[in-house]
């Protein structure tokens, strides 16, 4: 008996032994994974599968341009270059250099035409640069697509409206109110940045400027007239 239970006993540790080593062997595949991590690698696969889809578009656009091009190749000299004259209007239209029309808002600002209070300062009842400038930012993030003040064409990171004494100077031009200011986008959206309780243009209204948009399914805004240039970017080619 004794030499059975002596057999017993060493069975168990063997089998404690290989237990403990199996166990050690399978944690060391096993890592706790919190919370954070699973948001951060679920955020991963989001902006993976978008950079998919994007790519995805993009080949779909490029296989259209390519069916284009072999259409205008098989076909005559004269619809190629139509082709390629298409592509430059729509570039054109993406950097201001031609005419466009759609529907939109023509805002109108002007000075004020009420009297002063007593020790009132007279530039409350003007109409400055800022506000403006203020007024294009509102359209611009209410979308829209070109903007023009008093017929010249706004362009984003170039245009500079600044305060010369009782005028206002948009891309070198002089001029003074009353500011119409022409935007192509959403009339609805475009509207609202206007005439939403709490917009900027309520605050002037509140001083006594006018400031009045209105609707149209037609807004004609010239294209920009000067040179575009870059001071600091530059193409960058893969390689370099």
């Amino acid at each position: 008996m004794k030499r059975d239970n002596r057999r017993f006993f060493v069975l168990f540790v063997c089998m404690g032994f290989l237990l403990t080593y199996q166990a050690r062997i399978l944690s060391k595949g096993i890592q706790y994974v919190g919370i954070e991590d699973l948001q951060s690698e679920s955020r991963k696969v989001v902006q993976e599968k978008g950079e998919v889809a994007q790519l995805r578009l993009l080949l779909e656009t490029e296989k259209e341009k390519l069916s284009l091009y072999e259409e205008a190749v098989d076909g005559d000299r004269g619809s190629l270059i139509e082709t390629l004259q298409k592509q430059i209007e729509d570039y054109e239209k993406l950097v201001n250099y031609t005419d466009v029309q759609g529907p939109g808002v023509i805002v109108i600002v002007d000075d004020a035409t009420r009297d002063l209070f007593d020790n009132e300062h007279g530039d409350n009842v003007l109409v400055h640069d800022q506000d403006v400038g203020i007024i294009v930012n509102e359209l611009r993030a209410a979308g829209a697509e070109a903007i023009s003040i008093n017929g010249t064409r706004i362009i984003f990171g170039k245009t500079r409206i600044v305060c010369v004494g009782p005028t206002v100077k948009i891309n070198g031009e002089q001029m003074t109110a009353p500011f119409i200011i022409k935007a192509i986008g959403n009339r609805n959206f475009l509207e609202a940045a206007i005439n939403a309780p709490g917009s900027f243009s309520q605050v002037l209204v509140s001083y006594g400027l006018f400031v009045e948009a209105n609707t149209s399914i037609s807004v004609e805004i010239k294209g920009y007239e000067g040179v575009l240039t870059n001071e600091y970017m530059e193409l960058y080619e893969e390689g370099e």
